[in-house]
Formats: C-alpha cells, structure tokens, sequence
C-alpha cells in the first residue's frame, strides 16, 4: 500500500514542476529558456518518467494482492503514461524551429511597433485578395485569441498574452482596396513549434470565410 501511494504522488510532480515553471516565467523570476528548456522540458519531463517507472514497479509489486491493489496500480500506470507521453510529445513539438515573424505581404509588411526583423511568409498562407471589414479583422483577431489594440477603417491590432510561459504575439491586419494582409510577431525568442505560422493560418482561414 505505500508504494502505490507513492506512486500516486509522483502522478502530480511533473505537472506542479510545469505549473510552478509557468509561474516563475510570467514573473520574470526566471527567463524563458530555464523556465521552458531547463525545469519543464528537462527537469519535469524526468520526473514523468521517474513516476511512470515507480507506477510500472508498485503494479508489479502489488500482483499478488491485485484484488485490492491492482486496479488502483492500472489506473495510476496509465495516468503516469499519459501525463509522460504528453510530455514527450510537446517537448518534440516545440523544439521544431519556425518563423517568429510572419507577413503575407513581404514587399511592404504591415507596420507592427517595435518589430525590428525581417518578416517572412508560411507556406500555403497568402493575402486576402479582397477589402475584408473592420469588423471582419476585429473577429478575426479576437477568434486567435487577441486583445485589440487598435480598430479603424484600413487596418486592426491585436496582442495576444499566451498563458503558457507567457509567449505572446503582435498582430496587425492591414485592408487595403483589393487586398487584406496579416503580420504576426513573436514577443520572444525561442522555437514554438511554428505557433507564430499557425496563428497567420487561423486568421486567414477566418477572413476568407467570413459572411
């Protein structure tokens, strides 16, 4: 019975590590790359596997009494695996490098403050090629996630404050007669798994759907 409790509590060890890395980073206590690279994708990502072992050992253990115990050892190993194979799998997936800044409109990109790179496009995400709406850029915006900045006839600004670590973005939706464009910059810089493409993808797909 102790070890099964044991490796009930190592269930939750990964995710507090996660939660209390969050904390520390959207505080400033910490940078980014300790608090994403260091204790979630390293430390907390052990500690997963640790629990996954101690849950793989306490059910071995607890066989021979699996009236009683076995079935409470089960559901703790496949706990222990999910919360392990979450963590394998984000850990993959954000390691994969994309572009932070991204305009469909390369040429002359739309202005966002403070963005000093050079903008570059997404595979199969181009301009709109028509005049959208204010109204269309705003719900286009506020559907990513945005909080708008900025509301006027030609153009709409947005930023996002991501909740995981705290990686936000700046949006600017630019309508011109003929054509909308859209620029997203990455407040940080540290790979996200091609978020920063992703998010220019959704707004597209919901100006070119919008009634």
């Amino acid at each position: 019975m102790m070890k099964v409790r044991i490796a009930a509590g190592l269930t939750v060890v990964a995710p507090l590590l996660t939660f209390i890395a969050v904390l520390l980073t959207r505080n400033g206590i910490v940078s980014l790359d300790v608090g994403l690279d260091v204790l979630t994708i390293q430390v907390a990502q052990v500690a997963s596997w640790v629990a996954l072992a101690f849950a793989v050992l306490s059910l071995a253990l607890s066989l021979p009494q699996f009236g009683r115990l076995g079935v409470v050892s089960f559901v703790i190993v496949l706990v222990c695996g999910a919360v392990a194979g979450a963590f394998f799998v984000q850990s993959r997936a954000i390691a994969v490098a994309g572009p932070l800044d991204v305009s469909t409109d390369l040429t002359e990109p739309p202005a966002v403050p403070g963005a000093t790179g050079t903008p570059v496009g997404c595979p199969g995400v181009a301009a709109v090629m028509r005049q959208t709406a204010p109204a269309e850029a705003t719900a286009a915006l506020q559907a990513a996630g945005f909080s708008i900045t900025e509301s006027q006839l030609f153009r709409s600004r947005g930023v996002r404050d991501g909740f995981w670590f705290g990686m936000g973005h700046e949006a600017h939706i630019r309508i011109r007669p003929g054509r909308t464009d859209v620029r997203v910059v990455a407040r940080y810089d540290h790979t996200d798994g091609g978020e920063t493409c992703k998010i220019v993808s959704q707004m597209i797909d919901a100006l070119q759907t919008a009634p």
